[in-house]
């Protein structure tokens, strides 16, 4: 999945939060949504060092002791399991369990780069935030 669906995937995925929480956490879990993709600009092998369980535990601990802000971390975390969850979807089959199995899942879906999909997400999830923020459309 490109940039574009996986924002909006985690609209869609986060706007009911708006209910309970600010505007600015559930964008903050849109934005760390795209942080799995910096194996990408790293130059390392995608999908399998920063497309994980243990690499969201790890920035959630990360971000715990740095800001000492437990929901913020917490929607950091969100965001980077919504990553994984939205490229579970996809044709290409990535490890989120590793270190501890390097075991491969992938749905099938559709492909990465299906800009219909990625385009459809975003469509979706900003109808969803704009519904659940309370802007009329």
């Amino acid at each position: 999945m490109n940039r574009i669906g996986h924002l909006g995937f985690s609209l869609f995925l986060f706007s009911p939060f708006l209910v309970l929480f600010s505007a600015k956490d559930v964008v903050s879990a849109v934005i760390f949504s795209l942080l799995p993709d910096i194996d990408l600009i790293l130059k390392i092998k995608h999908r399998i060092y920063t497309h994980n369980f243990a690499f969201a535990f790890a920035l959630f601990f990360t971000f715990f002791i740095l800001l000492g802000d437990i929901k913020m971390s917490f929607f950091i975390f969100l965001g980077i399991i919504s990553h994984i969850l939205a490229d579970l979807l996809t044709k290409t089959p990535f490890a989120p369990f590793y270190p501890i199995s390097g075991k491969k899942f992938a749905l099938k879906l559709f492909r990465s780069d299906n800009k219909i999909v990625n385009y459809s997400l975003l469509l979706l999830g900003t109808i969803s935030f704009a519904y659940f923020y309370g802007i009329k459309i």
